[in-house]
């Protein structure tokens, strides 16, 4: 019997224990046994009166709260906790080797309770292990039995079995379940005989009742999990065989209800390709973060912490992707790395409810080469792949100037896709960088699904395209998006693309001043524009530049 304690992972203990553990291997029902000089009056179950304290079994001193179950013994018309139901006996109570009378508690407890409870104590245990798994609501007096047959062979004829129990056994006869073999065969894809699928349950010990279907099906106690026809229905594909279910190819007919229902993952995925072909790598990060982490990045607070956090730094769910991001950076950083870096998420956050978010990270010259000398790696190399990513699914995409918490307060912008407002775009703020120790940043943040495009289909163009140069001269502090919406408003119904080529400053320019240059074109679906048709939209467009106050470059 010791040996096979030990092959079990148990240590023998004594007699009565050792009987109590070898039981519950064998029948997978948790006994207790209490020396019966320290039980007082009886057993009594109830919850837990709070500040009420109990030293276990381990030696530890435990202090409960009102939603703990415990076992308690009476003494003189009051109770005191003597165990935790379902989870570790008291100290007080236990078997010694001077014990001479046992009184055995064996009980069903409610699985959900004896988790929560354990999960409180820090307790896992092998009866607690049992009940939360669920243990056979009707196989107490059983477990009872074997225990006492056990003490009795192993004590000898020192060992005599009280007359009668307590018994106060209130499980409820199991409910049948309705059962169609015919059912079975369409829902496996088989065609078992009716026969031989009730005889595979019978097997089981299962009890089948009624001449025709739908049977009606009685599980043993201890499966528990048998609560629906489809349990039934698997237990027979499993005992006949799935090797005998022949093999064949599926038929797909969608329900009218479940057509489109896969639009969210297939926009989602349509958005990660186009971000992996602009040079974007993938990351995926944990969505459990410290409250400090969130504090460094300047993101908001957390307000979902866990009742049991695996990490002293994993202790809340994130409130925003980027933290995560520059966590990478840094991790690639100290392992000698060479940028440039360009990553994304497709993520889940937590503040007042659960959203999922897209951000993007730019550290490095990930655009080499382009015509103007500081937008390979900065906030307009990051704007600009966004755009194209926009572009490639069909929407409009504007920045506008904004300020945010985690951004330079002059580098830093509302983005706004098919029109709506849905995150960020900036340079991490210096200070936070600094406190870091993070290089020269660059993120964005966008709140999923973006809004969608209408998908227009349009011919391939029959006719050339007229194309025509503009330089504007503005301030300095005017922005690009400004005068587009000029040109684009002025040039006509015939403007095909507008596309900005050049930014110029200096000589014979006033300080203060830049000029944008912009390429636009020109085409007509039906025939080809006449250079008079052209000057004139062109016109168009310098009057309205015009008088807006801004100048034309000749």
């Amino acid at each position: 019997m010791q040996r096979r304690l030990y092959a079990a992972g148990m240590r023998p203990i004594s007699r009565i224990v050792d009987a109590s553990n070898y039981a519950m291997l064998e029948l997978g029902n948790p006994i207790h046994a209490y020396d019966a000089r320290f039980i007082g009056e009886g057993i009594r179950v109830r919850r837990a009166r709070k500040g009420e304290r109990l030293v276990t079994l381990d030696g530890v001193e435990r202090e409960f709260d009102e939603r703990d179950l415990l076992i308690t013994v009476e003494h003189g018309g009051h109770d005191t906790p003597e165990g935790i139901a379902g989870v570790m006996g008291g100290s007080h109570g236990e078997v010694r080797e001077d014990t001479a009378e046992v009184a055995l508690e064996v009980a069903h407890f409610d699985p959900v309770s004896v988790r929560g409870t354990a999960k409180r104590q820090g307790l896992k245990t092998e009866a607690s292990y049992r009940f939360e798994r669920g243990v056979d609501p009707d196989g107490q007096v059983r477990a009872a039995l074997r225990f006492m047959e056990l003490v009795q062979q192993w004590q000898g004829e020192g060992a005599e079995v009280a007359e009668g129990r307590i018994d106060l056994n209130h499980t409820r006869p199991r409910e049948p379940i309705a059962f169609r073999p015919s059912y079975a065969n369409r829902l496996i894809g088989a065609g078992f005989a009716e026969a031989e699928q009730l005889e595979a349950l019978e097997r089981l010990g299962f009890r089948v009742e009624g001449q025709a279907e739908p049977y009606r099906v009685t599980a043993p106690t201890h499966r528990m999990d048998m609560e629906i026809e489809e349990d039934l229905v698997e237990e027979v594909a499993r005992i006949i065989g799935y090797d005998k279910i022949p093999v064949t190819l599926p038929s797909f007919f969608p329900a009218p209800d479940n057509l489109g229902v896969d639009e969210p993952f297939e926009a989602k995925q349509r958005l990660k390709r186009a971000l992996v072909g602009l040079g974007f790598q993938e990351v995926v990060n944990y969505s459990w973060t410290s409250p400090e982490e969130l504090s460094l990045y300047r993101a908001p607070a957390p307000t979902v912490a866990f009742a049991n956090p695996q990490a002293s730094d994993r202790t809340h769910l994130r409130t925003a992707v980027y933290p995560g991001l520059l966590h990478n950076l840094k991790t690639n950083l100290a392992q000698g790395e060479e940028g440039p870096f360009l990553l994304f998420e497709v993520g889940n956050v937590f503040n007042e409810s659960e959203t999922t978010r897209l951000g993007m990270l730019l550290s490095g010259e990930a655009v080499p080469g382009l015509w103007q000398p500081g937008l390979a790696g900065g906030f307009y190399a990051l704007k600009g792949l966004l755009e194209s990513a926009a572009a490639h699914l069909g929407a409009t995409l504007r920045v506008e100037k904004e300020g945010f918490a985690h951004l330079h307060p002059g580098v830093s912008g509302a983005v706004y896709w098919n029109g709506r407002k849905v995150g960020s775009i900036g340079q991490l703020h210096p200070a936070v960088a600094a406190q870091a120790e993070l290089p020269t940043t660059y993120l964005v943040e966008l709140e999923l699904p973006l809004p969608a495009s209408q998908t227009r289909f349009k011919d391939v163009a029959k006719y050339p395209a007229s194309l025509r140069d503009l330089a504007v001269v503005v301030p300095e502090a005017v922005p690009y998006g400004e005068v587009e919406r000029i040109l684009r408003a002025s040039a006509g119904e015939r403007l095909e693309s507008l596309q900005i080529f050049d930014v110029y400053r200096g000589s014979p320019l006033e300080p203060g001043q830049k000029s944008m240059a912009f390429h636009l074109s020109f085409r007509h679906p039906e025939r080809t524009l006449t250079d008079g048709e052209t000057d004139g939209y062109m016109q168009s467009v310098i009057r309205a530049v015009e008088e807006a106050g801004y100048a034309i470059r000749r």
